[in-house]
């Protein structure tokens, strides 16, 4: 028991009396910050599955029903061929199935299932594209007179002149350049008609 009393006993004590101390204060410590860290872990779930659910809402807001089977097919394809107008989505030369359907907040098989079935739509997502391109492009040579075949077809989405030409031909029996002439032919006639 006099050991204890002896100043090197008496610091010895005290050193393991203060490191006890110590780690139960870490203990403590470590206890809150394990309780902050299960409330934090808590509130970013919270917040993640907030703002999914607002993700969500935001996409049914912009798409009246995103399931196919909640809508008519006809009017998702009205839906669907209104919003590829209205964000001339077919005019991006690198636009695929995955894209379009990620903007528009489909899947990708919703969107082959309901073109496979519409009664106006090409049955394939790539004829889809290339039939809006085309109507685009004959807009454009219509309305764009002092624009180039090639810038028509830039801005129609297509890369190649000789494909949009092979295409244009294909679908229409005749050029670019020969509908072209054509529409401002009938236009003068029309003209000429009402003089």
């Amino acid at each position: 028991m006099t050991a204890i009393f002896t100043p090197v006993g008496f610091l010895v004590t005290m050193v393991i009396v203060a490191l006890l101390l110590s780690l139960l204060v870490m203990l403590r410590i470590s206890s809150k910050v394990a309780d902050n860290n299960a409330i934090l872990t808590e509130r970013i779930t919270s917040l993640e599955l907030s703002a999914q659910h607002h993700e969500q809402t935001a996409a049914d807001e912009q798409q009246p029903n995103s399931s196919s089977s909640d809508m008519p097919n006809h009017d998702l394809f009205e839906w669907f061929d209104g919003q590829m107008d209205e964000q001339r989505l077919y005019c991006q030369t690198d636009i695929d199935l995955k894209t379009t359907a990620q903007i528009l907040g489909m899947t990708q098989r919703s969107i082959i299932q309901m073109l496979k079935t519409a009664i106006d739509a090409p049955p394939t997502f790539t004829e889809y594209i290339t039939w809006k391109r085309l109507s685009y492009a004959r807009k454009l040579l219509e309305d764009k007179q002092n624009w180039t075949i090639e810038a028509v077809a830039r801005e129609s989405g297509i890369k190649s002149d000789a494909t949009f030409r092979r295409l244009f031909r294909k679908h229409y029996g005749m050029s670019p350049s020969e509908y072209r002439e054509r529409k401002r032919h009938d236009a003068l006639t029309v003209v000429q008609s009402a003089s």
